[in-house]
């Protein structure tokens, strides 16, 4: 059985190749002005999504503290696609919805908000 959930993880990469690894490193790159293909896609956050729930259900050794950082920042990009017309003002969003994940993933609402002003000031 543990090695289904591990296919079913490796087959949400092999749909969508950006949804691999944490995503935190990925976030941060866009937080910081490179523009990433893919990265913040409705496709990417669901397969991380699907990913995450095999690899831990598959007992592989993982985290989920990191895709819950990137699936915060597809949510606020989600959310701001209609509305926000600027990049600075999309890059906040990601920003805020990052922290959301950091905050979640922790239990530590100020870690999130210091994560947050830390990437935000970079940029």
């Amino acid at each position: 059985r543990q090695l289904l959930f591990a296919m079913w993880a490796s087959g949400a990469v092999m749909i969508e190749p950006m949804s691999g690894g944490s995503g935190i490193p990925e976030v941060k790159c866009f937080l910081n002005g490179i523009d990433l293909p893919r990265i913040l896609r409705v496709k990417t956050g669901l397969c991380k999504v699907l990913g995450v729930i095999g690899s831990v259900s598959g007992g592989l050794p993982v985290g989920k503290e990191g895709p819950m950082v990137h699936s915060g920042a597809v949510v606020s990009a989600i959310c701001s696609q209609g509305t926000v017309r600027d990049d600075k003002t999309k890059r906040d969003y990601v920003a805020c919805g990052a922290a959301s994940g950091v905050c979640t993933a922790f239990s530590a609402p100020i870690g999130g908000i210091l994560f947050s002003l830390e990437e935000g000031a970079s940029y």
